[in-house]
């Protein structure tokens, strides 16, 4: 075998290690495939160019991936893949308070959540009964803090 198409193979192996241990985490079939890549790399440099060549290319893999698994094991290597934002919104912050009995109609599906506007405001709302399809008038039933539970009328 081509002494280009092993190294090829060994690359390709360890370029599926760095795939496997930044962008898909955890053990999965990329890992296995890059670590058979890299093992049928080394068994070929082995038999095909005798044990010095074997022995280096073997101790430039280990090494490889020794460096890949200390990278990937820094805290700073994450925080630059983790997400730093927050939600801060709250669910229906209305200007107006909603009061039992008040009327409205559905903007969206009721199916059983879905979006209506009462009082001129819209509003996350919600149905114990059917599903409500949009453009229906509805009446509010209860409100339990943010939680606005409406029905058909």
């Amino acid at each position: 075998m081509d002494l280009i198409f092993i190294l090829l193979i060994l690359a390709g192996g360890i370029g599926l290690l760095i795939l496997e241990l930044v962008a898909i985490p955890g053990t999965t079939i990329v890992g296995l495939l890059g670590l058979g890549m890299i093992s049928w790399g080394v068994y070929n440099m082995y038999g095909e160019y005798g044990v010095a060549w074997g022995t280096f290319s073997l101790i430039f893999c280990l090494a490889v991936a020794i460096l890949l698994l200390i990278y990937s094991l820094r805290d700073k290597t994450w925080k630059r893949f983790s997400l730093n934002k927050s939600i801060d919104s709250k669910v229906n912050e209305l200007t107006t308070p909603v009061a039992v009995g008040e009327k409205g109609i559905t903007v969206t599906r009721l199916a059983p959540i879905g979006i209506a506007e009462i009082n001129g405001e819209r509003m996350e709302v919600y149905t114990a009964t059917t599903f409500v399809d949009p453009n229906t008038n509805i009446e509010v039933e209860r409100v339990e803090g943010n939680k606005i539970m409406v029905k058909p009328l």
